[in-house]
């Protein structure tokens, strides 16, 4: 991994062994932006528990297919699933394919929310001459939706889905009405659709949260009391194993140990200032510390038990308490040393197959499947057929520090077959705001480069990647110093030559939007333009909207994050629009059941009385995630064609 934290002479030498791919891109045309836009060939590859397939959800000619490969790479099956949101595939044994997928929609008058987005689900065999079953559809007594999918076990030789879903009945003469306040468990037969009750919702404001075992059986609950945030977790009989009060209601069910004989869990420790996962003995017993180290990139599963084998650190080393699966996934991990960012997306459950991903420099994303035997590997496909090789922006982590000594990670992406000298700028902060971006393919910035612009993808403070305390350290900064960490990053790519910072513009989606709009409106003098998607332009109608029915424990989290008496005017750009200084691009979905459509709107409003520079684009039946390849394509040609207006990259 080579680091932007060197003088421009150090950074010209780094970059000589890639003078002959620069010259390439040279000489190649930029691909169009639709391709940047189209959703990726390949969105998922799932390994079926023998390894004898493996189901690749794709998209061919604008439609959701899930290609099924034998083992040596062969075509056996091709499952058209149309133009569903689709959230992911997970194998019913060996016949058949789970999918899950939402739809936007409205729940009962009984609930106070807005549109709200839907998960069901769809069972769709391998044999055509089996129906398709889909989750909850044809139950009289439970509503057709899943509040949560809780995994797959095989009981008794059949494969059964666990659900959360809302019970209906017959009150106060109302067919239709949903019995309970919040979610009861399921267990959904995968080959009939039949669905039984596992376990009831606890009464509001008391919340349930549980964990299936190898054998089917809820072995774990959490119950938690959002409005005071006391928590406990009973064992599968009901007994307390551990108990604590976490105001915000940061505690969470994570799984089984590797021996099923104890869960983790974690909470944030508020006298410690840092996030804390424990084990505790299902039989009961004191918990104890597990993985106290705040670098934790991610959890691995054993497939369809909910244990816990190990982890795997931001370094990409694993620590696993299988032994013969710590050698085989760390051997596969070694073999893709070469690539900027490499993902064992699935594995068997004796490891003999695995799926990788990889994407980064010269790699759009490229997906393979590995014999955990041999160690062999083969290409199953590649994410964006149409963006290979030279024509790929290089991306590379850029370290520096912002005004107060922070030292701040980015991602930067720079043009193909340009100099890294005095380029135009495009700052891509990421949304959440508790995220961050890592190194590899990222299609919106990869965009821009294509474009010549340098794209920096600021970590602020208040991204993940870096431990609690980073995290931490945004509260009350949004608007503040979260903002400057952007701009500091600017300032810092010109000090060393690499962007001409009076030729800079700011794009963001979600918090990003938000982001975009306050380098206008709280700062100024520094963007040419600024491009919001999906973005947050005034605090306090958005806050009071989470805040609905939703307990203490939100109030406080909000209390945190901006303060207990924050001036959210102060922070909003809406309220600040009259201080704007360069031209708005607003581009909102429809259906965003996130950020309102009507925050775009309110923000548009603000500047055109404010006599300001606003264009404003409207996404019709799209999401907050750009779920859809043609609204995502309209989406990127308006956000460049308006950065290279403003901001032309020669």
């Amino acid at each position: 991994m080579h680091l932007f934290n060197t003088a421009l002479g150090a950074f010209a030498l780094a970059i000589t062994s890639f003078a002959a791919p620069m010259l390439a891109a040279q000489n190649m045309p930029a691909p169009p932006l639709a391709y940047y836009g189209d959703l990726p060939a390949i969105e998922e590859a799932e390994v079926s528990p023998s390894g004898a397939y493996t189901a690749l959800l794709m998209t061919t000619q604008g439609q959701r297919v899930i290609t099924v490969l034998d083992a040596t790479g062969a075509p056996v099956k091709q499952l058209v699933v149309g133009d569903a949101k689709v959230r992911g595939i997970e194998w019913v044994g060996e016949q058949a394919i789970l999918l899950l997928r939402t739809e936007t929609g409205r729940l009962p008058r009984q609930y106070q929310q807005g549109k709200v987005e839907f998960l069901r689900g769809n069972v769709i065999p391998l044999d055509d001459a089996r129906p398709v079953i889909s989750i909850f559809a044809d139950q009289r007594y439970i509503a057709n939706l899943i509040t949560r999918f809780y995994g797959i076990r095989k009981v008794d030789d059949r494969w059964i889905g666990y659900f959360g879903g809302l019970r209906m009945g017959a009150t106060s003469g109302d067919r239709n009405r949903i019995l309970d306040d919040q979610a009861a468990l399921f267990g959904v037969d995968l080959a009939t659709g039949e669905a039984n009750l596992v376990a009831y919702p606890d009464d509001w404001p008391s919340t349930r949260e549980w964990l299936i075992d190898e054998e089917g059986n809820v072995g774990a609950v959490l119950q938690l009391d959002v409005d005071n945030g006391n928590w406990r977790i009973e064992n599968g009989s009901g007994t307390t194993i551990a108990r604590g009060r976490q105001e915000r209601g940061e505690i969470s069910l994570i799984g089984f140990d590797a021996t099923g004989s104890s869960v983790i869990y974690s909470y944030y420790d508020d006298a410690e200032l840092e996030q804390r996962r424990f084990t505790v003995p299902l039989a009961g017993g004191t918990p104890s510390p597990i993985w106290s180290e705040d670098g934790i990139s991610r959890f691995v599963f054993q497939p369809f038990s909910g244990r816990v084998l190990g982890i795997q650190r931001a370094d990409g080393t694993l620590e696993l308490s299988d032994e013969s699966g710590q050698a085989v996934l760390s051997a596969a991990l070694e073999a893709f040393s070469f690539a900027s960012n490499v993902q064992i997306a699935d594995f068997t459950l004796d490891f003999s197959a695995l799926i990788a991903n990889t994407s980064g420099n010269f790699d759009s994303g490229t997906w393979y499947r590995v014999d955990g035997v041999s160690g062999e590997r083969a290409i199953i496909g590649l994410e964006r057929p149409a963006i290979q090789g030279p024509v790929i922006g290089r991306v590379s982590t850029f370290r520096y520090e912002a005004q107060d000594g922070l030292e701040i990670e980015g991602i930067l992406t720079l043009p193909p077959g340009r100099e890294p000298v005095n380029l135009p700028a495009v700052i891509l902060p990421h949304g959440g705001p508790t995220a961050h971006d890592i190194e590899g393919f990222d299609w919106w910035a990869q965009a821009f480069a294509s474009r010549g612009y340098a794209v920096l993808q600021p970590n602020f403070r208040g991204s993940t990647g870096r431990g609690a305390s980073f995290v931490d350290a945004g509260d009350g900064e949004w608007g503040r110093k979260m903002q400057t960490d952007k701009s500091d990053g600017l300032m810092a790519l010109a000090n060393q030559g690499i962007v001409d910072p009076a030729r800079a513009c700011i794009v963001g989606a979600s918090y990003g939007g938000y982001a975009a709009l306050a380098g206008v409106t709280l700062q100024q003098g520094i963007y040419r333009c600024a491009v919001s998607v999906n973005g947050v332009a005034d605090l306090k109608p958005l806050l009071r909207e989470f805040r609905v029915g939703t307990g203490n424990i939100v109030s406080r989290a909000i209390e945190q994050q901006f303060g207990r008496r924050a001036d959210l005017d102060a922070l909003s750009p809406t309220a600040n629009a009259r201080n704007a200084d360069a031209p708005v691009l607003l581009i909102h979905a429809r259906d965003d059941t996130v950020v309102p459509f009507a925050q775009s709107v309110l923000m548009q409003d603000a500047l055109e009385d404010a006599n300001k520079s606003v264009e404003f684009v409207e996404l019709e039946g799209e999401d907050h995630w750009l779920s859809q390849s043609a609204t995502r394509k309209r989406m990127l040609e308006a956000a460049v064609t308006f950065v290279e207006r403003h901001n032309p990259a020669n």
